[in-house]
């Protein structure tokens, strides 16, 4: 037996079952991964409006003189509510006119009805009251229609809702991580980042009218406003973060 190739081959065996043993050697992970949440159901707490003026004539300049007579009664009623209600804002959204056709169906063709002049006003407001208050008001006027309402959460609201569950997803993420490092034996150290998700999903809005008694001799606007229900929001954050393990 030759001793001397014998111990040259025992010495590479022995050396690639070192490199071997050091490819599959077994490191414990330096980080984890996990995700956080939060999500919260928060009050609406912003009412809009949208008010179209309309007014159709033969003549442009008296339709226009018509809208423009409503739209300036109206800006000021509004404008007064402001005083006492500073969070109450007023936009004009559109000022337009238009030729306006009807299909004649004995002419078989169009024809034309006049000009018609539309002034759009859009009213946000904290306020229900005040809101019930603008739809009696509008009531008295036969060239006002309301085309438009919504509810929804206030920038204001949200981003401080957001920022408090974005702290609460991290805590959430960290207690996760805490209790998967504890089933390896091991700790979290400091968060070595994080990425963070926004979501807020609206309700409808809803508005129920309040009954009247048909046989009433007369009955005032005030007492069909609407019961205004703002409803609700589902806020939610969530979070991947990264915790170093030692």
């Amino acid at each position: 037996m030759d001793f001397k190739k014998l111990n040259i081959n025992i010495f590479f065996i022995s050396i690639v079952a070192l490199v071997i043993a050091g490819i599959f050697k077994y490191e414990e992970p330096k980080t984890i991964n996990v995700s956080g949440e939060f999500s919260k159901k928060i009050q609406k707490d912003r009412i809009s409006v949208v008010l179209n003026i309309k007014n159709l004539d033969k003549n442009s300049s008296v339709a226009i003189q018509k809208s423009n007579k409503t739209y300036n009664e109206i800006s000021s009623y509004i404008e007064e509510l402001k005083k006492s209600e500073p969070l109450l804002e007023i936009q004009t959204t559109e000022y337009t006119t238009y030729e306006k056709q009807e299909w004649n169906q004995n002419l078989k063709k169009n024809i034309k009805l006049g000009v018609e002049s539309l002034i759009a006003l859009e009213i946000t407001t904290p306020n229900s009251e005040s809101i019930k208050n603008i739809l009696d008001k509008i009531s008295k006027f036969n060239d006002i229609y309301l085309t438009g309402f919504n509810t929804f959460v206030s920038k204001e609201t949200l981003q401080k809702e957001q920022a408090e569950g974005l702290t609460l997803a991290v805590k959430n993420a960290k207690e996760k991580a805490t209790y998967i490092a504890k089933g390896n034996n091991q700790k979290i150290g400091k968060m070595v980042s994080v990425n963070a998700f926004n979501d807020i999903s609206n309700y409808a809005p809803r508005a129920m009218y309040k009954s009247v008694s048909a046989s009433a001799e007369s009955v005032y606007a005030s007492d069909m406003a609407p019961v205004i229900y703002t409803g609700s929001a589902d806020v939610s954050v969530k979070v991947d973060a990264v915790f170093e393990l030692k």
